[in-house]
C-alpha cells in the first residue's frame, strides 16, 4: 500500500538538512512507535528475515517534494513558497507497517525532520491512499528516490562494498535477485514467475551525464558513524514478471529502501 502525506510547515522559513534521509527515516520510526512501540523497535533493530539470512525492513519512502523552486543554503533545503510539501511512503505489510503507521499519525499529526544545521517542523494535513498501477508484462518506470544497489568486490586485495553504476552489465540481475528475495520474505515461498528484465534509458543517461544522474547522500552526517551512499536516478523499463514489478512498486528497487532509496513509479 502507498500513502501520500501532505505536510504543512509550521514556520514560514522552515528548512531541513540537505542530507535528510536519515532524519526523515528516524521520524517515520517515531510515528510508528506511537501506535506500536514494540513493533517499531523490532523493525528498526531487526526486520523481516530473508531466505539469505539478511534482514529486510520492507518499506520505502520518496524524496521530499517541495513547492516552488527549492532553495539550497548552507547545506539546508527550503521551499520556494508556502504551499504544502509532499512525501510518499510504501510497504506491502498492510497489517504490520501501514496500519500501525496510520494509527501513529492519528496519535499526533506532526512530523519533525532534524539534523546538522536545521530542524523542520510540519503538521500532517492529510493522508491519501494511492492506488496500485495496472500491472502488465511491460512497464515504464521513474525514480521517486535514488536507486541504490550494492555488492562486495575485491579491490587491491581487500573486499569492499561496491555501489553499482547504471552502466554495470550485472546491475539488472542484481536488482532482479533483490526483488526475488523480497518476494520470498513476504510470502514465504519462491516467486513462480522469476523472469524479469530491467533496462535503463541509456539515451537519458548519455544526455544528462553520469555526474547529473548520480546522487551522493550522507547518512548520520557529522557523526562518527557517517556513511556515504551512492545512488542514481534514471528512467527505466521492466519486462516480464508482474509479481516482481508489484514488489518493486511496494518495497522499492535495490537496497537501503527504509532509508528512502529505490522508490519507483510504474505505468
Amino acid at each position: 500500500m502507498r500513502l501520500k502525506l501532505s505536510l504543512i510547515p509550521l514556520n514560514p522559513k522552515t528548512v531541513v538538512p540537505i542530507n535528510y534521509n536519515y532524519p526523515l527515516s528516524s521520524a517515520l520510526y517515531k510515528i510508528l512507535a506511537r501506535a506500536a512501540p514494540d513493533y517499531a523497535k523490532w523493525l528498526h533493530v531487526n526486520g523481516y528475515r530473508s531466505p539469505a539470512e539478511r534482514f529486510i525492513k520492507l518499506f520505502t519512502f520518496s524524496r521530499l517534494y517541495l513547492p516552488g523552486k527549492p532553495l539550497l543554503r548552507n547545506r539546508t533545503l527550503a521551499a520556494g513558497d508556502d504551499r504544502p510539501w509532499f512525501l510518499h511512503i510504501s510497504s506491502p505489510m498492510e497489517f504490520d507497517f501501514v496500519q500501525n503507521f496510520v494509527m501513529g499519525l492519528f496519535e499526533e499529526q506532526k512530523l519533525e525532520i532534524g539534523g546538522p544545521g536545521a530542524v523542520g517542523h510540519f503538521l500532517i494535513e492529510s493522508i491519501e491512499t494511492l492506488p496500485e498501477p495496472e500491472f502488465s508484462s511491460h512497464m515504464h518506470g521513474k525514480t521517486l528516490s535514488p536507486i541504490v544497489c550494492t555488492t562486495k568486490r575485491e579491490t587491491e586485495g581487500r573486499v569492499q562494498k561496491y555501489f553499482y553504476r547504471v552502466t554495470d552489465d550485472d546491475l539488472p540481475q542484481a536488482l532482479r535477485q533483490n526483488l526475488l528475495a523480497k518476494y520470498e520474505t513476504i510470502y514465504g515461498k519462491p516467486c513462480n514467475s522469476q523472469g524479469l528484465q530491467v533496462q535503463f534509458d541509456m539515451d537519458y543517461f548519455q544526455q544528462r551525464g553520469e555526474r547529473r544522474v548520480s546522487k551522493l547522500i550522507i547518512i548520520k552526517e557529522g557523526t562518527r558513524e557517517e556513511t556515504k551512499i551512492k545512488g542514481f536516478e534514471v528512467p527505466f523499463s521492466m519486462n516480464g514478471s508482474m509479481e516482481l514489478m508489484r514488489i518493486a512498486w511496494h518495497c522499492g528497487l535495490g537496497d537501503k529502501n527504509s532509508m528512502g532509496f529505490g522508490m519507483v513509479d510504474l505505468w
